[in-house]
């Protein structure tokens, strides 16, 4: 009974309730006797347990920083905001116009509301600005840590960069300038200083031209669009143009005319040489003289045969009135009659008495037409010489225009680039002249309120100790999921299943009896479950029908390998009704299973043919007498013969082996029968171990069933773990 120094007991009365309520609910959740999917989603009992077991070392993890936090919060220094706001006027300076007397209903081009806001921010907030600023009110007076010089300077404008804040109020035309300092009195003067340089700088930045220069310009412009001018006109009366562009225009509508009449003229007389070309034809295979009559009579020579035939006919219905068909003379006339049928069907029915010939008038009609289209050919080609010369005029006249086109075109952009920048000019000249009559730059700015010296410092302590609790919340978890990974010892049946591979059959968790160092006998109880039990003792049966022997094995002394042993022999033998052996293999030197069921008060009754089989109050539950001590060697093959022997007997035999650590015979006798499962310790047996010892049982040709998580503690408060 080495093995049994913390093995659970049963529930009893004396079990503290959240221990009765735990086991109630593991029963319902994690003690399911169906076997585990690692795949499974992960519940919210497996995510908190993690973290009330490491809740030491998260809650050292939180305080650090909010003890930082709330350290930085109490030494936080007062900070003063001054403030001051801007009201930008949509004036001029934003506002593009062709001319100075331009319609009002007319749509000039200017600046959306944002970018004309974005650009007065970006006037307010330059470099010149905040360096003029901070030189007026000194330097020291603002930060009196900062040293003099361009160095001490680029600290203070790096510093006043993140003190400052230059933002456009929402949906509005508004500016608000706001410095945070220690000192209110410097933060006030600062701002309104700083709005004062802003506003002389801005108006120097939009300040107008000076207007001697842009007279001066004026009169250039002027002088070069009178030159371009001439040189113009000089073109014009040297090539005839009135405007180059219409010219063109009309010349090459010209040619497109005089080309396409042209094309016209080619194909009618085309069409007349071809017509005259057939006429021609026609007139040369037609006669000049035709016969214009003939008179026509019935032949003589098919009367005459005709006659003859009206003769045989006669002769030969004599001779048929006189002879036989097929006399000879009948046969003779018949073929006569036929020949001068014949002859008379070969020979002309009529003809010609007299022939009347003249002139042909379809020849006369001809030479007629011939002559016609002739004639109509010789002017059409007359009129096609007309129209060539015109179109090589045309085209002369083109490529001179053609010729001189650039140079053209290039006066006349001068021309128009020469009289926009002198109407620009002299708009600008007239705007410079009524800018600098009515008003500054400044007008389109207004201060809606200027820097008063704040009377209410914030310290930012609550945005502190804010900081402090997230980082504190991040860092507890970061603490909570790096520990949960590195944990050597498993903590959760999930835990086991995805570290070790295995399922878990059954999770036994932690009661009173699991300090007491013997197991509790009357009444006869199991800290496993009916349902645990049964799971094991089908995957049991499934594996060997008849006769099977199950194997619990434990890494190392205290895991609860008795136990578990003795629960699964008592819930074959009592509650199945199968006649069940408990080998109590090596057990320690000062107990074993069979010594604390005496010492219980079980009845133990020898077997006469088993020497080492005793039998518990005559029940279906048999135990065995320690066949040798712990350091003490048995031969494999005593053993094989052992358990084979008691296989035969009894249908369920059940091994009690000593811990890896202790002793190999585990090794030894897991091949020997057909399960094995392993029992480990919640949050002592290490993971590695777990797998070292399910490793070497199926090296050694054991089948491990699965695991038995024993003496599993539940961290979670009761009242959270019944709502979650």
């Amino acid at each position: 009974m080495g093995q049994a120094d913390r093995q659970p007991g049963p529930p009893s009365a004396g079990r503290p309730a959240q221990s009765r309520v735990l086991t109630d609910q593991t029963q319902k959740t994690e003690d399911d006797p169906r076997p585990r999917n690692t795949g499974a989603a992960i519940t919210i009992r497996e995510l908190a347990t993690p973290v009330f077991y490491h809740w030491r070392k998260a809650l050292i993890a939180f305080l650090i920083p909010v003890l930082l936090a709330l350290a930085a919060a109490t030494l936080a220094q007062p900070v003063y905001t001054a403030q001051s706001r801007l009201l930008i006027l949509l004036g001029d300076d934003y506002v593009f116009r062709r001319s100075v007397g331009e319609d009002s209903t007319g749509n000039p081009q200017t600046f959306d509301r944002a970018q004309i806001v974005h650009a007065e921010m970006e006037i307010l907030g330059s470099r010149e600005i905040r360096e003029k600023t901070l030189t007026d009110i000194g330097l020291t007076r603002v930060y009196p840590k900062a040293k003099t010089g361009p160095a001490g300077m680029n600290a203070a404008l790096e510093q006043l960069g993140r003190d400052l804040v230059i933002e456009n109020v929402p949906q509005s035309n508004t500016i608000e300038v706001r410095l945070r300092h220690r000192d209110p009195r410097v933060a006030a003067d600062f701002v309104n200083r700083l709005v004062q340089n802003y506003i002389a700088s801005r108006r120097e930045i939009f300040q107008r031209a000076d207007t001697a220069a842009v007279t001066d310009q004026k009169r250039d412009l002027s002088d070069q669009l009178a030159a371009t001018e001439a040189q113009i006109a000089d073109l014009s009366n040297r090539y005839a143009i009135g405007d180059y562009d219409q010219e063109v225009q009309g010349v090459q509508s010209q040619q497109t005319t005089l080309t396409s009449q042209l094309a016209a003229q080619d194909q009618l007389i085309a069409t007349a040489a071809a017509r005259a070309n057939r006429l021609a034809a026609q007139l040369r295979g037609s006669a000049a003289v035709i016969a214009l009559n003939t008179d026509d009579t019935r032949s003589q020579q098919v009367t005459a045969l005709t006659e003859n035939l009206m003769q045989l006919r006669e002769r030969r219905r004599i001779a048929a009135a006189r002879y036989a068909d097929g006399y000879p003379l009948v046969v003779e006339l018949d073929r006569q009659i036929s020949d001068l049928e014949s002859q008379i069907a070969a020979a002309p029915q009529s003809q010609t008495t007299l022939v009347r010939s003249g002139p042909n008038p379809v020849t006369q009609q001809i030479e007629t037409q011939l002559a016609t289209t002739r004639g109509e050919l010789a002017g059409l080609q007359s009129g096609r010489a007309q129209l060539s010369d015109a179109l090589g005029a045309a085209r002369s006249r083109l490529a001179s225009l053609v010729e001189i086109g650039p140079r053209y075109r290039e006066l006349t952009r001068q021309r128009t680039l020469t009289e926009t920048a002198y109407r620009s000019v002299a708009e600008n000249a007239e705007d410079t002249r009524l800018q600098s009559s009515i008003a500054g730059a400044n007008a389109n700015v207004r201060v809606i309120e200027a820097a008063q010296p704040p009377t209410k410092a914030r310290t930012g302590r609550l945005l502190i100790l804010a900081a402090g609790l997230v980082v504190g919340a991040l860092a507890a978890l970061a603490v909570i999921i790096v520990s949960a990974a590195a944990s050597p010892v498993i903590l959760t049946p999930r835990d086991a299943e995805v570290r070790l591979r295995a399922p878990v059959l059954a999770t036994v968790p932690l009661g009173d009896e699991d300090d007491s160092p013997l197991p509790r006998w009357r009444p006869l109880t199991s800290r496993l479950t009916a349902d645990q039990a049964a799971l094991v003792l089908r995957r049991l049966r499934e594996t060997a029908d008849a006769h099977a022997a199950l194997a619990v094995i434990g890494p190392e002394d205290g895991v609860g390998v008795t136990s578990i042993a003795l629960d699964l022999a008592m819930a074959s033998a009592f509650r199945s009704g199968v006649e069940t052996l408990l080998i109590d293999a090596e057990p320690n030197a000062d107990t074993s299973v069979a010594m604390a069921i005496h010492g219980l008060g079980g009845q133990l009754t020898n077997i006469p043919d088993s020497p080492y089989v005793l039998r518990v109050e005559d029940s279906n539950l048999y135990v065995t007498t320690p066949m040798t001590r712990a350091g003490s060697n048995i031969s494999e093959a005593r053993w094989r013969g052992f358990v084979d022997e008691m296989k035969a007997r009894f249908p369920v035999v059940v091994v009690d082996t000593p811990s890896l650590h202790r002793s190999s015979a585990a090794l030894l006798l897991a091949p020997l029968t057909d399960l094995s499962v392993v029992v480990i310790e919640a949050e002592e047996t290490r993971t590695a171990v777990a797998a070292n010892l399910i490793e070497r049982v199926t090296a050694a040709g054991g089948t491990v069933a699965g695991v038995i998580l024993n003496m599993r503690r539940f961290h979670i408060p009761r009242f959270i773990y019944t709502r979650i």
